[in-house]
């Protein structure tokens, strides 16, 4: 996985107020962010399409949580 993955998650999980509403679901700019996101890591991770779908559909703080360890999770069973 790329590092701009990596900072890509790190900066929509950091910055909540900007990417989340109040009820802690992502808004525009998150759905933005989330799907670029996604872009970059489905393409090598087939297997975590099911998470993703779940994820866009119900974009909590909960759910993008879940979908972020994941993929960081993927990445590092990949490397070893």
């Amino acid at each position: 996985m790329s590092k701009e993955v990596e900072n890509l998650i790190r900066k929509l999980l950091t910055n909540r107020e900007e990417f989340f509403d109040k009820t802690n679901t992502l808004n525009s700019d998150g759905r933005r962010l989330l799907n670029k996101i996604l872009k970059l890591v489905l393409s090598n991770h087939p297997e975590l399409r099911g998470l993703a779908t779940k994820t866009r559909k119900n974009p909590t703080l909960e759910n993008v949580t879940k979908l972020a360890e994941e993929i960081l999770n993927t990445h590092k069973t990949r490397e070893n």
